[in-house]
């Protein structure tokens, strides 16, 4: 398992962070497409995923910036088939077929021809970060009942405004996990006190199976949701879903679409590790400690991903990746992105 140091804080949220690295990437593709008069799609292709392998180099575990530049990836192909007389429809049949003997040459496509339908298409891929937020919580409020009681881990933007907006119609109680080591649930605490119409109450995470047989659903967020199900999540949620599959209470995961990896679970993932003195008041030169900021969710523990895009089961997430990126872009690293175009 790969160690990092702690990252500087991110203010931006996750449709933020996607929004900027799309700004970046379609000022370099019309600079590249006036530049070049020679450059044609395959060249357009291999920088994008330059950009992708910089990402991961960057942090290992920001899958929403390589996730973006899947997505203009994916745009890429598409507008390239449409300039060869082909339709959208022809390139998902073709080149997600495993059965594929004949992949697209994209080197004869000119760059220059696809500049006003990438351009466009860009803007509506934009568009639809910009209002991911509030598209999922609109989705998330539905999820929520008239006095039911709701447990959530710490604090998580996208969690917070599910909440809110489901409180514009309803009364419910919300109860909150403080998250150790960062106890973030305090901010969320905070939060929601502001808001009438919900009961919060904060515990520590020892607390959690405790209370876990008055709790109505498990509202939660990820860093990362996997192809299978898994999830790259705050550490302590591991412990959360398997209290709430003891006691058979539903878990939702609000996850905008674009934090949907096509990757699989694995405890060998990268992960972050903290500064271990959050947890200790004294310096232990004899000991190791490690204080992982993620835990490494195995898949079979959440009930209904809560997207930007409605409501995935488990079962769905495929589908979903497969219309949101093209197949020969879900492995993304050094060798391939040299020799891919």
């Amino acid at each position: 398992m790969q160690q990092q140091q702690q990252p500087a804080a991110k203010e931006l949220h996750s449709n933020q962070l996607a929004m900027q690295v799309v700004r970046r990437l379609s000022k370099r593709l019309q600079k590249r497409q006036q530049a070049e008069s020679g450059a044609t799609a395959a060249d357009l292709i291999q920088m994008v995923r330059h950009e992708a392998v910089a990402c991961a180099g960057r942090d290992p575990v920001d899958a929403v910036s390589q996730n973006a530049c899947r997505r203009v990836l994916k745009i890429l192909r598409e507008e390239a088939v449409h300039s060869l007389g082909a339709s959208a429809q022809l390139l998902s049949s073709l080149q997600n077929n495993l059965f594929s003997e004949r992949p697209i040459d994209y080197s004869q496509v000119k760059a220059d021809s696809l500049r006003d339908a990438v351009s466009a298409a860009i803007k509506e891929l934009s568009l639809e970060l910009e209002t991911s937020l509030d598209d999922l919580r609109s989705h998330g409020a539905a999820h929520i009942g008239e006095n039911e009681v709701v447990l959530t881990l710490g604090y998580s933007h996208s969690v917070a405004r599910v909440l809110q907006t489901a409180a514009a119609t309803r009364k419910f109680q919300a109860i909150v996990c403080d998250s150790g080591p960062n106890f973030s649930g305090s901010r969320m605490l905070q939060l929601l006190k502001t808001v009438p119409q919900i009961d919060a109450s904060l515990i520590t995470d020892a607390h959690a199976f405790a209370v876990m047989s008055r709790v109505h659903r498990c509202l939660l967020s990820a860093q990362t949701v996997f192809a299978d199900g898994g999830l790259r999540a705050e550490c302590g949620t591991h412990g959360l879903l398997l209290a709430a599959k003891r006691h058979s209470v539903p878990v939702l995961v609000c996850t905008p679409a674009h934090k949907l990896a096509p990757a699989y679970h694995s405890v060998e993932r990268a992960n972050v590790y903290l500064n271990p003195a959050c947890l200790l008041e004294e310096n232990l030169s004899f000991a190791e400690v490690h204080c992982p900021k993620y835990d490494l969710v195995p898949p079979g523990l959440v009930t209904l991903f809560v997207t930007n895009l409605g409501g995935l089961a488990p079962a769905h997430l495929h589908r979903c990746l497969a219309e949101q990126y093209h197949q020969d872009d879900y492995s993304i690293d050094a060798g391939e992105a040299d020799g891919d175009a």
